[in-house]
């Protein structure tokens, strides 16, 4: 009888184990999205952004830049050289440099 109970209580830690790690498998980790500033102009916007994904802005031109969204969610000021992360909220996001407004790009997150 201990020897059953034994058994049983082996077979319910490794039920456990096995949907906990189930259930921790179906979260993703957030993916690092890169958006480079180079000559006066915001590289290509990355495809398949989710929401809680990052987005890494990178200005490599020798001017400051931002980029700002036009509905004011976000307004990242990168000196030259500077990088910073911001977390990827749902919908579509126009946005701007507000030091060269005419620099401008849509971002879209899922």
């Amino acid at each position: 009888m201990p020897r059953i109970v034994i058994m049983l209580a082996g077979l319910l830690v490794l039920i456990a184990g096995a949907a906990s790690a189930t259930a921790t498998g179906t979260a993703q980790a957030p993916h690092v999205h890169v958006i480079v500033v180079d000559k006066m102009a915001f590289g290509p916007m990355p495809a398949g952004v989710r929401a809680g994904d990052i987005i890494e802005w990178v200005n490599r031109d020798i001017f400051e830049h931002s980029a700002t969204a036009r509905d004011g969610s976000f307004d990242v000021d990168l000196k030259p050289g500077a990088s910073v992360r911001t977390m990827a909220k749902p919908g579509t996001e126009a946005f701007f440099c507000k030091f060269h407004p005419t620099m401008q790009a849509i971002l879209v997150v899922k």
